[in-house]
């Protein structure tokens, strides 16, 4: 999965392919960069940004380990832009791996698990809290 992400960091045409970062560039095209990283918009758009049925407690282990591979300053901004690489890091490769382990761990399809992560995220915040 490293490597799927890597080109996601590195391609930006693969990365285009994401629903995750065309949602947030429709996000960013809506609203501007600085509101979507605003605290307003953080709980506005929270069941968006969580790992489905992992949870919380999902969510620190999933972006430990991508802060692990991909340490933000590895990241060079002009990649990700216009959001930082901790944005994009926590707003598109999070809720990528969740969805990629949505896809193994039930054997879907990627929209599958997307549909799945999507309507799994209050079920996960309920039942692994930080």
């Amino acid at each position: 999965m490293k490597g799927e992400l890597n080109k996601l960091i590195s391609d930006p045409i693969i990365c285009s392919r994401s629903i995750f970062w065309t949602e947030i560039m429709e996000e960013v095209k809506a609203k501007g960069s600085r509101a979507i990283a605003g605290v307003k918009n953080q709980f506005a758009t929270f069941e968006k940004t969580q790992p489905g049925y992992y949870g919380e407690q999902g969510t620190v282990i999933i972006l430990q380990t991508l802060f692990n591979l991909f340490p933000p300053a590895s990241i060079h901004p002009d990649q990700v832009k216009p959001l930082t690489p901790n944005e994009f890091t926590q707003r598109v490769l999070l809720l990528e791996v969740a969805a990629r382990l949505i896809c193994q761990d039930m054997g879907v399809s990627p929209s599958e698990a997307v549909k799945i992560l999507r309507e799994s995220s209050s079920y996960g915040v309920a039942m692994f809290p930080e």
